[in-house]
Parts: structure tokens; C-alpha cells; sequence
């Protein structure tokens, strides 16, 4: 019958438009989250597809590598950005991954139109509200990965990449975490932002850039991970690519 492509959901609300497309056919059959310019995130719905990670979380991205760069016990992944929920296919049994979202349309969309959230092997924890804010009030939390993922759209929300807010990210870690941040945007260079607050705060950087694979789709990305632990900084250095 052909390619299809069809609209399956549309909310708009304070923070702007959300659509959700199916688009291609059979196993290739992709359910894409739309804001606005920006993909947030899709899903195969194939069942033998739906827990690849894709668009800018493939297996090859900067987050998929400092998830599995942490040691094997039990792990608590913290993530600021849920859009399709993506990153919960790294989490595995054991572990839990705990996002926080802003948009409620986005976790009322993440939970009924994709299955990550669901069908992660991992516990799954969604906080509605502003990730800076729901950290400081959370003065127990210690993750072994905190991934930024706010910043892929134009308006980027400075008030999530400050000097203090950083030092606020490196305190909810556990000692040897992880920050991953996510900075592809066609906009802005936050490479070399993440890179200095880095370094001001005394722990290394690493740039890591992973090539687009359409016909998995997987977009091209870039993500910054910084962290003072030298056993993970071994395992990303093979990945990693100079700062400009």
C-alpha cells in the first residue's frame, strides 16, 4: 500500500503545539513526537523494533555510552526532558530512571502514544514540574547519570545551564557520576558552555558525536559528558572527539 503517513495526536497548551505522526510502513512503521521544528523523540512500533533507541539517543549516542560506562550494580539515571521517553531503554532490570517534565501534555503524550515508559526494565519514575527546581527541593538524590536533555529547541532555557545550576547537577550525583548533556541544536554551540562550567567546576569533559543512521531512525547527535571518574572517562575516551 505503499508509504503512509498520518497525524495521530495533536495537544497544544502553554508550552506550544505537540503532534504525533506515524510515519513509513511495516516494521518500519515510526511514531515521531513533533514540537514545533523539533523531534523529541520516536519509536518503531514493530514489537520486535520498539526497544531500539532512537532519533538522538542510538546506541552509538553520547547517553547510551555513559549509561553503559556505569558499573553493573543497580543504577539511578536522573533525566531533565522526557519528551517519547526514550532514554528508559537503557535503563535495565534494577535500575531506575527518573525523568522530569514540565509540559504535562509531554508525560500525557510519553505515556499513552509510546512505550518506553512502560515497557522499560527498569522502574520508572516521572516528576511533573521544572527539573531545576524539583532538584533543589530533592536534597537526597544521588544518580549515578544525570542527562540534560532541555536544549535541543530555539528558545533554550538558560536558566537550566548556569554556573550555579551545574554545581547544583554535579551535587545530586553520586561521587564517580555522570552528567550527559544533550547539545545538538542547529542554533546554538552549547558544546563549549558545558565544556568550561566543566572545567570550572574540576572535573573533565568529553565531546561525543555519533553519525545519523536513517533507516533506524537515528539522527545525528552531540552530547557532552563530564565527570571526574577516570574508569568511565576510560571507556568514553574511544568515542570521544576533540573539542573544536
Amino acid at each position: 500500500n505503499g508509504l503512509h503517513e498520518r497525524n495521530c495526536v495533536r495537544i497544544r497548551n502553554f508550552y506550544g503545539s505537540l503532534q504525533v505522526n506515524d510515519t513509513g510502513e511495516g516494521k518500519s512503521l515510526l511514531r515521531i513526537l513533533v514540537n514545533g521544528p523539533i523531534h523529541h523523540g520516536s519509536q518503531f512500533l514493530a514489537p520486535e523494533k520498539k526497544g531500539l533507541g532512537t532519533t538522538y539517543y542510538g546506541p552509538a549516542s553520547g547517553v547510551a555510552l555513559a549509561i553503559r560506562s556505569l558499573p553493573e550494580s543497580p543504577r539511578r539515571i536522573g533525566v531533565i526532558g522526557l519528551g517519547a521517553g526514550t532514554i528508559a531503554v537503557y535503563a535495565r532490570t534494577g535500575d531506575t530512571c527518573r525523568f522530569y517534565e514540565i509540559n504535562p501534555a509531554v508525560i500525557q503524550v510519553a505515556n499513552e502514544e509510546f512505550h518506553y515508559l512502560s515497557e522499560s526494565p527498569g522502574k520508572v519514575e516521572v516528576v511533573s514540574g521544572d527539573g531545576r527546581l524539583a532538584l533543589e527541593r530533592e536534597e537526597t538524590q544521588e544518580f549515578d547519570a544525570l542527562v540534560l536533555d532541555a536544549f535541543s529547541g530555539d528558545s533554550i532555557p538558560t536558566h537550566l545551564i548556569t554556573r550555579e545550576v551545574f554545581a547544583l547537577y554535579l551535587s545530586r550525583l553520586r561521587p564517580g557520576g555522570i552528567l550527559a548533556v544533550h547539545v545538538t541544536n542547529k542554533y546554538l554551540d552549547l558544546a563549549p558552555v558545558v565544556r568550561g562550567l566543566a572545567d570550572e567546576s574540576g572535573i573533565q569533559s568529553r565531546l561525543i558525536r555519533s553519525g545519523a543512521e536513517p533507516t533506524l531512525g537515528i539522527y545525528a547527535a552531540t552530547w557532552v559528558l563530564a565527570t571526574a571518574n577516570q574508569d568511565i572517562l576510560r571507556k568514553v575516551d574511544r568515542a570521544a572527539v576533540p573539542f573544536p
